[in-house]
């Protein structure tokens, strides 16, 4: 089939339908996608106690289940750990709300809440 073949199937309704639904993508893409919302604060749970940690200071510590997490330059990472795969020190970075990194293995949980979330955390 040639071009002039593909084009004679398709009718002004096509065509119309094709530009709405494109319009419709990238309009809804751009509600979806914001810029992320930093935090100041990191929560990490582990052997059933939550801590925040802030991120405004640079720091390197090892938790009780031999987790080692680094925070550099407002952001957070699982630097190293002893689990068999390592997805967590894999990850990289947290630097926006809402980024959650888990090492199942170590039963740790390490993300970054929203503001709104953290005052409900410490109250």
């Amino acid at each position: 089939m040639n071009r002039r073949e593909i084009l004679s199937h398709f009718t002004l309704a096509d065509g119309i339908l094709i530009a709405f639904v494109t319009i419709a993508i990238i309009v809804s893409s751009l509600f979806v996608y914001k810029k992320g919302v930093k935090s100041d604060y990191a929560v990490i749970e582990y052997n059933g106690q939550t801590e925040n940690i802030s991120l405004s200071k640079d720091q390197i510590f090892t938790l009780e289940n031999g987790v080692v997490i680094e925070v550099k330059g407002g952001r957070i990472r699982v630097k190293d750990s002893d689990c068999p795969q390592k997805i967590c020190v894999k990850h990289g970075w947290l630097r926006y709300a809402n980024d959650v990194i888990v090492c199942l293995p170590n039963k740790t949980i390490l993300y970054l809440p929203k503001k709104s979330d953290l005052d409900y955390i410490t109250r």
